[in-house]
Formats: structure tokens, C-alpha cells, sequence
């Protein structure tokens, strides 16, 4: 009993020490945004007045609210487009068990170990063809596929009950009634899951958006940083600024952890235990 006390205290302990390590960049980044600008370099990491106004200036001074509107709109729609097209994907490989259907699957899965710097020249080329550069809806369609998202939801549609499919069958359900009534509530805690993977995937994606958008009004909030971090935080002229705003680019994604986390923990716990 003593020796099974101590090592749950040990393994706690150092679960809250990686979890503090792990945290504070993002609580010196809280930090350096509400401090003076004469202080940055004080080595003190309180600051002696918050400054607050730090956060106020990140919506007066600069376009972040259009980048973050930008970056959640086309994300949300990334988002809705990647699931629905692995949902239907993910459903043809579970259910239909033929031979080419599965090398299908297969070939699919070999494609996801291409690099995805491979793919831009091609997909520029594409997408200038369609007059689509610099706009959001060339972007969207560029990430309409989602290699992960099909494989992740197959593995979690192979483990729905096949005697539950097999009654909902034999109640003369057809495919799209299977798909929306017995797999994907089945599978709610694997989307919930998947929607905050994509979200953070896109949401943070800059490479390839870079090369796309141009225009001021059509930059995402990973390109909108980059500019913000050149003009107002190059050689320490405004580094609270800059850290004031990188504390704002991070709240969707927190506010997404938040809402999915309990469904996030059951989906994972359920893609291992039964495996």
C-alpha cells in the first residue's frame, strides 16, 4: 500500500512537472504582452504595471480581426468538406469488401507519404488555371481531401458493433440511413476528435497558403502574424505587441480544445484500448 501511494505521487508529480515545462513559453508569451516595452529586458518575469492596453492596439493598430475571421471562416469550411468527404470515403472501405476497393484504400494510404511540399507546384499550376489564386475558395479546394481524415475515420467505422449494422440492414436501412444513423453516432467522439485536428492543421498552415493569398483582405491569421511580427516587432521595437497577438491567434484553438477535450480523451482511449 506505502509503496503503490509513493508511486502514484510520482507519476503525478511528474506529469505536473512536464505539463509547467510545457507551458510556460505560452505564460512568458502572457507575460512579455502585458509588459513595458523598458522592462523586456529587465530579466524580472512579473511585470511592475500590466498593460493591458497591449490588447486593445492588436484590433485598432492592425487587421487582426479580418486575418482571425479569415482563418476561422476558411477553416470552418475546410473543416465541413474534409469530414463529409471522409465520412463517405471511410464508409465505401468499410463496407464494401472487394478486392480493388481495399488495393483502393491501399493506394490512397501510399499517397500520404508523399511529401506535401510535392504537391504545391502541381496544385499551383491547377489553381491558376482556374483563375482561383488568391481567393479563399482556391484554398478551400485544395484541402478538400484529407488522407488522415479518411484513414482515422475507417479505423473507427471498422469498430462499430457488425451486429448493430446488420440489424439496421435487415430494417431495410440503406447506405446514406447506415452512414447517419448507425456510423457516425457510433463514431461522435472520433469526429469531435478529427474537427480538432483539421482545425488546428489549418488554422496553423502557412506554407502553402502563403504561396496562394496576396491580397491584405484574404490573408489568413499565420500569414497576418508574419507581416505583423516584421513591421512591429523586428529588432525588439513592439514585443509586447506582437505578444499580444499571438495570444489572440491562439484562442480559437483553445476555446475548440475546451468544448471537444472529454470527446477527444474517450476517442483516443477507444482507438487503443480496442485495438
Amino acid at each position: 500500500m506505502y509503496t503503490k501511494k509513493w508511486k502514484e505521487v510520482t507519476i503525478y508529480s511528474t506529469l505536473v512537472l512536464l505539463s509547467l515545462l510545457m507551458a510556460f513559453p505560452y505564460l512568458w508569451m502572457l507575460m512579455i504582452s502585458v509588459k513595458p516595452k523598458d522592462e523586456l529586458y529587465s530579466g524580472n518575469i512579473l511585470p511592475s504595471t500590466f498593460q493591458f492596453e497591449n490588447y486593445v492596439r492588436v484590433f485598432t493598430e492592425s487587421n487582426m480581426g479580418q486575418y482571425l475571421w479569415n482563418s476561422i471562416f476558411v477553416s470552418a469550411v475546410i473543416i465541413i468538406v474534409q469530414i463529409l468527404s471522409a465520412i463517405f470515403a471511410a464508409y465505401s472501405f468499410v463496407a464494401i469488401k472487394k478486392k480493388w476497393v481495399q488495393f483502393c484504400f491501399v493506394l490512397i494510404l501510399a499517397t500520404y507519404m508523399l511529401p506535401s511540399a510535392v504537391t504545391y507546384i502541381p496544385s499551383f499550376i491547377l489553381i491558376s488555371n482556374m483563375n482561383l489564386l488568391d481567393t479563399h475558395l482556391g484554398y478551400i479546394l485544395s484541402e478538400a481531401i484529407s488522407i488522415f481524415a479518411i484513414f482515422f475515420l475507417r479505423q473507427s467505422f471498422s469498430k462499430v458493433p457488425k451486429e448493430v449494422v446488420q440489424a439496421a440492414k435487415l430494417d431495410g436501412a440503406g447506405h446514406l440511413r447506415l452512414i447517419f444513423t448507425v456510423y457516425i453516432p457510433y463514431t461522435k467522439s472520433a469526429i469531435a476528435s478529427l474537427i480538432l485536428i483539421t482545425f488546428i492543421y489549418s488554422y496553423n498552415n502557412y506554407m502553402w497558403p502563403s504561396l496562394l493569398m496576396k491580397s491584405e483582405e484574404n490573408m489568413l491569421v499565420t500569414i497576418g502574424m508574419r507581416r505583423l511580427f516584421m513591421t512591429q516587432a523586428g529588432y525588439g521595437m513592439d514585443f509586447p505587441f506582437a505578444m499580444a497577438a499571438s495570444a489572440i491567434s491562439l484562442l480559437p484553438m483553445l476555446l475548440l480544445l475546451i468544448i471537444f477535450n472529454k470527446r477527444i480523451i474517450r476517442s483516443m482511449s477507444n482507438l487503443y484500448v480496442n485495438k
